[in-house]
Formats: C-alpha cells, sequence, structure tokens
C-alpha cells in the first residue's frame, strides 16, 4: 500500500511508531545503549549471543605479536569507513598479569581461569582487546593510540600509581592522560566490601559471591568466570562405573600443618575413614607437593610431610586434574584454597563437594549467614550437591562422604556461571557509560568537601 492512500494522522502516527522503536532500540539492545541505570541493569539485558569466535592465531607466543596483529586490523577498519565488525571499534585493555598469563601461556590459576572466561566472553562479542601486565607507561602508550576507542582499562593492582602520577592520570595540566572513570577497574579474585582509591564499589570488579542469589549488589560488580564449556566437553563418568575413591582437594602438603582454625581436619581423618565400613573401602587421592617452604609463617606442625592415607600423584596437569575429578566419588575440601574453581569443576562432572566450615555461630550453628566456610558461596547449596561439614567433626566428616556415596548427583552448573550470562555481564561492564557514573559521584563527593586533582 502506497503513502498516498493513508491518512494524514496515519502517516503522522507511523513515523512517531518508528521513532519510538528506534530509541527503545538504542536504550534497551546489549550494544545500542548509552547509559545503563545500576540498579537492576542487569535484568533488561537478555543472556548475550556469541557474535565471533574467541581463539586467537595459533602461531602467537607472545601478548605483544597478539596485539601488534589486533592493532593492525583496528586500525585498518577505521580507516575503511564502515568496515569495523559489530564492536570491533570498542577497544578493552586488559592490563594486568593474569590476562597474557591465561590467554598466551595457559595458566589456569584461580585469577587465570576468571581472565580466559572475560576474554573469551569479550572476544565472542566482538570487541578489541588488547593485553598487558602491570605497567603504566605501556598502559598510557596503547590509551593514546586510540583514546576514543578505548571504553575499560582493566588492572589487578597499583590504580593508584597513574592517579599520582601527574603524566598519566588526565588532568587540566594532562590533557592526553586517561580519564580515571576508564582506568579504575580493579580485578579482585574475592569479594569484599571496600572501596578503593576513592571511586565507588562499581569499579571494583570480583570473580565470585558470597551470597547466593546476589550476584548484583550495590557494593558488588560481580563478572564471575564460567567452566562450562571445559566441563562438558569431558565425559560424563555413570557413579556406578567410578573406583570407590575420594580426592582431596589440595596442591600443598603444607595446607594440613596449619593452625586449627585452617587445618580444618586432622590428618589422621583420611586413614581412619579408609577403614570405615560404611565407606566400602574408599581410597583418597590427591595430587600434592611437599615443600616446607609453602606459607611457612603459617605452618604450626612441622616437619610438612605426605599425608597418610591419600594416594599422592604429585604434580599433574589439567587433562589428568578433569579426569580424577569425573572418576571421584567426592571431592574433599581441606580449608584452604578459599573460593577456589575447582568445586564448581566437580559440581558440573557429578561429583559432589565436600565443604568445611571454618566458624559459626555457636547459639545458632544452622545460620548459614554466620558461617565462614572454606567456600563462601557454595555454603548456600545442600546434598546431594554441597555437603557443608563442621571442621574437626570425624562423625561429619563421615557421614557426609557415605550420603555422597549414596546419593549421587547429576551434573550442576550454576545459571550465573554459564558463558551466556558472563558474556551478559561482560557486556554491561563495557558499555555503561561511565563517565556520567563517574561525574555523579564526583559531584557528591565535592559536596562533602573532597578536592580532586583529575578531571573528567
Amino acid at each position: 500500500m502506497s503513502t498516498r492512500h493513508l491518512s494524514k494522522s496515519t502517516i503522522f502516527f507511523l513515523i512517531i511508531f518508528t521513532f519510538l522503536s528506534i530509541l527503545t532500540f538504542l536504550n534497551l539492545s546489549p550494544n545500542g545503549q548509552n547509559l545503563l541505570q545500576w540498579a537492576n541493569s542487569l535484568e533488561i539485558l537478555q543472556p548475550s549471543q556469541q557474535l565471533f569466535p574467541y581463539e586467537i592465531d595459533q602461531d602467537i607466543t607472545t601478548y605483544q605479536e597478539y596485539n601488534d596483529r589486533e592493532v593492525e586490523k583496528l586500525q585498518r577498519c577505521l580507516e575503511d569507513q564502515g568496515e569495523c565488525r559489530r564492536n570491533q571499534d570498542k577497544v578493552i585493555l586488559a592490563f594486568a598479569h593474569a590476562w597474557p598469563g591465561a590467554v598466551i601461556d595457559g595458566w589456569r590459576g584461580g585469577e587465570g581461569v576468571w581472565a580466559m572466561s572475560m576474554f573469551r566472553a569479550m572476544r565472542e562479542l566482538g570487541y578489541t582487546v588488547l593485553l598487558g601486565i602491570n605497567d603504566w607507561d605501556e598502559t598510557l602508550r596503547y590509551y593514546r593510540m586510540f583514546p576514543d576507542q578505548v571504553k575499560v582499562i582493566i588492572k589487578s593492582a597499583w590504580i593508584d600509581d597513574c592517579i599520582k602520577d601527574p603524566e598519566c592520570i588526565k588532568s587540566e595540566v594532562n590533557p592526553t592522560g586517561i580519564p580515571r572513570w576508564k582506568s579504575e577497574f580493579s580485578m579482585h579474585f574475592f569479594p569484599d566490601t571496600h572501596t578503593r582509591f576513592g571511586l565507588d564499589y562499581k569499579w571494583i570488579i570480583h570473580a565470585d559471591r558470597h551470597f547466593y542469589g546476589e550476584e548484583e549488589t550495590d557494593k558488588l560488580q560481580y563478572i564471575g568466570y564460567s567452566l562450562e564449556d571445559e566441563c562438558m566437553k569431558h565425559p560424563f563418568v555413570p557413579h556406578d562405573q567410578r573406583p570407590m575413591a575420594a580426592w582431596t582437594l589440595a596442591k600443598q602438603a603444607s595446607l594440613f600443618h596449619l593452625g586449627a582454625k585452617e587445618t580444618v581436619f586432622n590428618k589422621s581423618y583420611f586413614e581412619l575413614a579408609s577403614r570405615e565400613a560404611q565407606l566400602d573401602g574408599l581410597s583418597f587421592r590427591g595430587a600434592y607437593q611437599v615443600n616446607g617452604e609453602y606459607m611457612k609463617g603459617w605452618i604450626h606442625d612441622t616437619p610438612v610431610q605426605a599425608l597418610n592415607g591419600v594416594m599422592n600423584l604429585g604434580k599433574i596437569g589439567p587433562d589428568q586434574f578433569l579426569d580424577e575429578l569425573a572418576s571421584s566419588r567426592i571431592l574433599i575440601g581441606v580449608g584452604n584454597p578459599p573460593l577456589s574453581p575447582s568445586p564448581y569443576v566437580a559440581l558440573c562432572m557429578g561429583t559432589p563437594f565436600l565443604n568445611p566450615i571454618k566458624s559459626w555461630d555457636p547459639e545458632n550453628p544452622q545460620d548459614r549467614s554466620k558461617w565462614v566456610s572454606q567456600h563462601n558461596y557454595l555454603k548456600w547449596l545442600d546434598p546431594p550437591y554441597v555437603y557443608n561439614v563442621q571442621a574437626h567433626s570425624y562423625d561429619q566428616f563421615v557421614s557426609a562422604i557415605s550420603q555422597a556415596i549414596q546419593n549421587p548427583p547429576p551434573r550442576y552448573v550454576d545459571p550465573p556461571m554459564t558463558i551466556e550470562n558472563v558474556r551478559r555481564r561482560v557486556e554491561r561492564l563495557v558499555e555503561s557509560d561511565w563517565k556520567e557514573l563517574a561525574r555523579e559521584y564526583m559531584e557528591e563527593k565535592i559536596k562533602e568537601g573532597e578536592k580532586y586533582t583529575w578531571t573528567l
């Protein structure tokens, strides 16, 4: 139907409707919004779909080589108007040791798992991600290449080094410096509730949470990580085909030689439990080093020795570790390390986790909000997935293992830890209008008497 057959009022309505539709798209679409209000902003973002592959060229051996190629691609697309792929002209400077360690060297410690997961999400959304270490000269050099394109700069420490350096931070006398609202994103694996360096909590990003169901709070920008793909690619071992064995979560024998608060189970528990009739000849396995220098200042029980009752496989690689988790009846926490990614991997393999409770309210021992456990997020889950066991209770220790053997769980992936939801939170990190948020925060602080030498 041509427009000449429509009334003027109908045509006017269609124009207004089209304008409002475009405006709605720009405000609410994952890559079109100008400013996402912080409170409940995740609710208006749907889990984000993968737009591009995240893998890097296989011949790259250094992060400098990787950066050179990404810079060349970006410069080429910026020179050829309209030739940039979706989001390519939005740059993230991931400048902390964890990033090149994870992406280039394959390091898979806790921060390495987190950095790799964020890197994957960023690349799948099409953003240009440049890598570096905690060096502000290098950061400043890359920032000045693309000052308008850089959206966020993520560091793991020493952010105040730039703030205190008049040649680094943007100010009236240094207009080409790095704006503080772009540079203050600090990686803190463990969730906390303190503000660093003067800007708001929102500029501190975390790998995990403390409270179940509270992925977003005023004092927590949870980005998180996903282990789903890595786990799901590994074959599931039916429980009736698994050997009668438990995996002990410890990389160092020193963890069994600390004070009573940190050494949650007596070293004798493992040998004694292997003789318990109700555990049907269960054996304990692990892969740890015997190094008396590790946590030396914390050790109360010397000398550091191998653990009786636990078969030690020594140093193993990630593939063998996955095999061990997939073949175990339960993963045994020993008090440390806190918030380790390994229990999440175990649950995804259908292997339950024994989570030691290190302290609790003696007047109300069932109040989980007062518990301090090895994994302070998984304490909110129940059997058959997680068995929360009070420290130094041999009876609870044996009972939990027995229940886990008798009631094996299916695979479990915590819903916020899917790669789609990690992409969603990464997308908000990049797309939010941090300059406006910083302006509001700055104006509030100025009214309270704060003085600033930096500028927006």
